[in-house]
C-alpha cells in the first residue's frame, strides 16, 4: 500500500536566474543547514514530497530546483551546464555550501558539482545514480544492463519503480507517472555536465558520500555501486530491498531515516 503524503512545509517559491534562463525552485527557509535535492532526469523539483517536510522538520532548509525545461523552468537561449546552473541557484539563494542529495541523472549533477566546487559541499548522497565517470570499466558495466535496448518499448514507470512497488501500489505508481508528465511537458532538453568526472577526479574527494540503491534497480543495481565506491575517499553503501530505480519514492521511511542518519554524521564543521 502506498504509503501517505505528508503535509509539506511551508516554502518560498520562484524562479532563481542562471545564464539565459530562470529556474523554477522552492526553499524552505530557516537557519538550518542547507539541504539541495536534485532531481531525476524523468522528474521535477516536485517529485519530493515525502522528503520536504520531514527534512525540513529535521532542522535543514530543504531547496530543490528544476532543470532547464523541466516543470515551470525556462528553457532559456542557450544550454547552460548542469553545473553551472546548479552554482547559480545556490549562488541566488545565498547558499555559500550544502549538503547534496542526487537521484539518478540528480546524482550525476551532484557528483558534478562536488567534483567542479568540492569546498561548496558538506556531503553528498547519490541515490540510485549511474554516476556516468568517464571510464571504459564504468561503459563497459553499464552497457552489460542493456537498457539502451529497452528504453523506447517500455514506460518510466516500469524502468525506474520495482516490481514490488508495481505489483502492490497502483496508485503509487499512477501519482509517480502524473508527476513525470508534468515534469516533461516542455521536452526534455539535453545538457552538458559542464566538468569531467572520472576515477581521478572522484579520488580527489574528501567530501562522504552516501550510495544508496535497491536490488531491483535496473539503472543502478548494486554491483555498479560496489565498481564506483572503491574511488570514494568516505563513502557508505546501503542497498533497499525490493526496491527500484526510485527509493525516494517506493520505500521513502526507509530512505529518509537513512539520509538522515548519514546527515546528522556529517555536520558542516565550519
Amino acid at each position: 500500500m502506498q504509503a501517505p503524503i505528508p503535509e509539506q512545509a511551508p516554502a518560498t517559491e520562484g524562479w532563481a536566474p542562471v545564464p539565459g534562463a530562470r529556474l523554477w525552485y522552492w526553499d524552505t527557509g530557516g537557519e538550518g543547514e542547507p539541504l539541495v535535492l536534485c532531481h531525476p532526469a524523468s522528474q521535477s523539483s516536485q517529485i519530493w514530497l515525502y522528503q520536504q517536510p520531514v527534512f525540513a522538520e529535521a532542522g535543514y532548509r530543504v531547496i530543490a530546483y528544476s532543470r532547464r525545461g523541466v516543470y515551470k523552468s525556462e528553457r532559456g537561449s542557450d544550454s547552460g551546464t548542469l553545473v553551472g546552473d546548479l552554482a547559480a541557484v545556490l549562488d541566488f539563494l545565498g547558499v555559500p555550501k550544502a549538503h547534496l542529495l542526487g537521484a539518478a541523472a540528480g546524482g550525476i549533477t551532484a557528483m558534478g558539482f562536488a567534483v567542479a566546487h568540492p569546498a561548496r559541499v558538506v556531503s553528498l548522497v547519490l541515490a540510485g545514480t549511474i554516476v556516468s565517470p568517464d571510464e571504459e570499466e564504468w561503459r563497459s558495466l553499464y552497457g552489460r544492463l542493456g537498457l539502451a535496448a529497452v528504453r523506447q518499448a517500455v514506460s518510466t514507470e516500469f524502468l525506474e519503480l520495482g516490481p514490488s512497488y508495481r505489483a502492490l501500489n497502483p496508485a503509487g505508481v499512477a501519482r509517480f507517472a502524473e508527476l513525470e508528465h508534468a515534469a516533461k511537458a516542455n521536452g526534455v532538453m539535453q545538457q552538458p555536465l559542464g566538468v569531467k568526472v572520472n576515477w581521478a577526479a572522484m579520488e580527489r574527494l574528501q567530501t562522504p558520500v552516501l550510495l544508496l540503491t535497491g536490488e531491483a534497480d535496473l539503472y543502478a543495481p548494486p554491483p555498479l555501486q560496489r565498481m564506483i565506491a572503491p574511488h570514494l575517499r568516505k563513502h557508505e553503501m546501503a542497498t533497499l530491498r525490493e526496491v527500484g530505480h526510485a527509493p525516494y519514492w517506493e520505500a521513502p521511511a526507509e530512505f529518509n531515516s537513512l539520509v538522515l542518519n548519514f546527515l546528522r554524521r556529517h555536520r558542516d564543521s565550519a
